[in-house]
């Protein structure tokens, strides 16, 4: 169905709309990535939601630059247009998406006292000690939320503290963990074995698993780093980006080599990674005028 929408739609710009060649070229490879997207988590067009799509917003906002992710929202939306016309879907998932071009702003990067103290709040029950697991895990391996979740007991390796993830496209990168993290881990798949058995469950491989036994979903995930933010007291944007980004800047802040971090991001492209330099340089300029007796004249 997903492939059949859209070879339907770019013989429709091509012969019935005339755009130039290099117009349809571009949405054909905008729309192949998307489509790819929702293969990986059995999505389609026509179910796709409004909250699939600020998934897959702020999944492109971490993977391209703003104006490569501007060139593919007016694919989707063009795409759904078409769609409307043709009565298949009553509206554009897409539509609440900003097409505004901004100023390029960066991340939002938690302090490393921050994180301590994200990952000090108090845990009472399994879905407490779950939360905290979804925080750690994302800030020691640098991971997407999808690969997170995505992610199998089974696919774990203990002994060499990694992982194999498959990230965008397919590709495969290995992520790391340390000593601590790695018993913490241990202790979590023990709390996780016997909430499971409360359940009646005991076959489940998902590694990060929602209140009724299964794999957490995306939306239950957005929900928790909601939820925190609030128990904090947070005025800052408080994402799962968030946590990635503060893992790649907290690495570069102690000297990484941009292209490691590169590599454990899974970034295609160095100049993707190359947000986080001008991360440190916001820091050190913020030192610079915080401490320097000249800076304040």
């Amino acid at each position: 169905m997903t492939v059949d929408l859209i070879d339907d739609f770019i013989s429709y710009i091509r012969s019935v709309r005339a755009l130039s060649e290099n117009t349809v070229k571009s949405y054909s490879t905008d729309l192949e990535e998307w489509r790819r997207y929702m293969r990986d988590r059995d999505l389609e067009p026509l179910g796709f939601t409004r909250e699939d799509a600020a998934l897959y917003a702020e999944y492109m906002e971490d993977e391209f630059a703003e104006r490569s992710v501007l060139r593919k929202l007016t694919a989707l939306r063009t795409f759904y247009n078409y769609l409307e016309r043709r009565n298949l879907v009553s509206s554009d998932p897409f539509e609440e998406i900003s097409m505004r071009q901004k100023a390029r702003r960066l991340p939002s990067v938690l302090t490393e006292d921050e994180v301590k103290e994200l990952l000090s709040v108090e845990r009472h029950t399994f879905q407490d000690e779950r939360d905290h697991m979804l925080f750690l895990f994302i800030y020691n391996t640098g991971c997407r939320i999808s690969e997170a979740l995505s992610i199998n007991v089974s696919d774990i390796e203990f002994g060499k503290r990694r992982i194999l993830i498959k990230g965008k496209g397919g590709k495969e990168r290995f992520v790391f963990f340390s000593p601590e993290p790695a018993e913490e881990m241990k202790s979590y798949l023990e709390k996780r074995s016997e909430y499971l058995s409360s359940l009646g469950q005991s076959d489940q491989e998902a590694f990060l698993i929602g209140d009724k036994g299964g794999r957490l979903p995306f939306s239950s995930a957005h929900i928790i780093f909601d939820k925190y933010k609030a128990i904090l007291g947070w005025q800052k944007e408080f994402t799962p980006h968030t946590l990635r980004h503060s893992f790649a800047t907290h690495l570069m802040d102690r000297g990484a080599d941009i292209r490691l971090v590169q590599e454990l991001l899974g970034h295609e492209s160095i100049s993707t990674t190359q947000i986080y330099t001008h991360v440190s340089r916001a820091k050190l300029r913020r030192v610079y005028e915080e401490t320097h007796p000249h800076a304040k004249e």
